[in-house]
């Protein structure tokens, strides 16, 4: 009956035209389709391969059903002559379902037989992990870091994307590793960085270019003898071909911070921003060491294991770079091509006046955005000694009379203490902002009247809130659509 159903409601969408079947003749063109076959993708159980051999077809997909309401289809993909193959994403675990092969040639269209595939169970460290609701998310999936409990160095890391209703239905393993910040590239991949190092450690890291399917296109990584830091890249793209990568790295140094409070020889991670080739050729570098010295800090020495410590980089509308420098309060524009420090604002150099701001300004900020409008979008953890309740803002500035201007704030009711880590995105669509209270495990949707549309927790089956480093809205697995 199941295999039946999904034949007859995916005959039924083409309409009767051109498709082949028992009671009439198939035109001579008519695509044709061998045997179907579906096995499991070995590293992640929420995606099957289905390979087959069409004939007389210029494009063919996969469709299924469970037989619960859990339907779908594959985008087309262009047919060869001989065997092709159909990767299905975004199952559900421990699922049976019905799987057939849709392919199309001219005006005609024809569906395979079905073949049965029930989906394993997942990974013991993400089985019970859920995002958490009362109502489903506006759409479309939230890809997301978890940070698990075990961080031994035998231990597998994930990055999983969950539907709206709060189920996994992508992940990727990292055996031995952490991955952090992630993201959907304008061509469909998934970058992500995968290492040891929270941004100060010296451990090496790169970050992946990573096909839906789980391939690695490309790594990448700044220059031999440092240190990649785990915050941020950003590629940018000619059409699908990556043009440059942004990166942020690190060397380790010595200070002597007993005029703060500290040791007379502290090692302390020193960041710079590094433009590099797709072939590794190196483009720009800059050094936070030449602009700032622990004198900058507006918190104790003791809370610094690295000098500025960057929890963002961005190109702003103009091609130049945003980069938030927590440790320091600051987030400063950088020429791109000669390094020369454009504007800085927040921290103990502020440059700008801030309007419309009850609390003048930001501290322990993370994900600062550059919008299309050139306005910053950025997360207030409020990481004082003491931290406070942290919030997304948006602010317009004006560089020539030094303003910074609060137009848009969200603030939770009752607050959320969220003091590191977190994200904001803007929802193009809807213009609403997913907001991520990383520490507090927390995901908000929020429109732009402030009503809260949605909100989740990360959680596992003991009901203990997980933290993450970033949450991320996703239209689709098999390509990039703007959320």
């Amino acid at each position: 009956m199941l295999a039946y159903r999904l034949r007859t409601t995916f005959f039924a969408a083409l309409g009767g035209a051109g498709v082949a079947c028992a009671d009439a003749v198939a035109p001579p063109a008519a695509p044709n389709i061998g045997a179907v076959t579906a096995g499991a993708e070995p590293d992640n159980v929420l995606s099957a391969e289905l390979r087959f051999t069409a004939r007389n077809a210029d494009s063919a997909r996969a469709v299924w059903d469970d037989g619960n309401g859990d339907t779908g289809a594959t985008p087309f993909v262009e047919t060869k002559s001989g065997p092709s193959r159909v990767v299905v994403l975004g199952l559900l675990a421990s699922h049976r379902y019905a799987m057939a092969i849709e392919a199309r040639g001219g005006s005609a269209a024809v569906v395979s037989e079905t073949v049965s595939l029930t989906t394993g169970e997942l990974p013991l460290p993400i089985r019970s992990l859920r995002l958490r609701s009362d109502r489903a998310a506006s759409s479309g999936l939230t890809l997301i870091a978890p940070l698990l409990p075990d961080s031994s160095l035998a231990a597998t890391g994930f990055l999983v994307a969950f539907d709206s209703a709060g189920d996994i239905r992508w992940y990727h393993p990292f055996p031995g590793t952490w991955p952090i910040e992630a993201k959907q590239l304008r061509n469909g991949h998934i970058s992500v960085y995968a290492g040891r190092s929270y941004g100060w450690q010296p451990a090496a890291g790169q970050f992946l270019e990573l096909a839906p399917t789980g391939e690695t296109i490309r790594t990448y990584s700044v220059s031999s003898g440092s240190y990649t830091d785990p915050h941020e890249m950003v590629l940018t793209l000619d059409d699908t071909a990556v043009v440059a990568a942004h990166l942020l790295g690190y060397d380790i140094r010595s200070f002597d911070l007993r005029p703060f409070g500290g040791g007379a020889s502290v090692p302390l991670a020193v960041h710079f921003v590094e433009r590099r080739t797709p072939t590794g050729i190196v483009q720009f570098h800059w050094s936070a060491g030449d602009l700032f010295t622990p004198s900058d800090w507006s918190l104790p020495a003791a809370q610094h294991a690295d000098l500025v410590h960057p929890s963002s980089l961005a190109i702003d509308v103009d091609g130049n770079y945003v980069i938030s420098f927590q440790a320091m309060g600051e987030v400063t524009k950088l020429d791109a091509r000669t390094g020369t420090v454009m504007w800085r604002l927040g921290g103990m150099h502020n440059q700008f006046s801030f309007q419309n701001d009850a609390r003048s300004g930001f501290t322990g900020q993370h994900d600062v955005q550059v919008l299309p409008n050139g306005h910053l979008l950025l997360m207030d953890d409020q990481l004082h000694i003491a931290p406070g309740p942290a919030r997304a803002v948006e602010y317009a500035l004006d560089p020539l009379g030094k303003t910074a201007t609060l137009v848009w704030q969200y603030q939770p009711n009752p607050p959320i203490i969220s003091p590191i880590m977190g994200s904001v995105q803007r929802l193009t669509r809807s213009e609403a902002t997913l907001i991520g209270f990383g520490a507090a495990g927390r995901v908000v949707e929020v429109a732009r009247d402030g009503s809260v549309s949605w909100a989740a927790t990360l959680g596992s089956s003991d009901g203990a809130p997980v933290a993450f480093y970033r949450a991320i809205r996703l239209v689709s697995l098999y390509g990039y659509t703007a959320p």
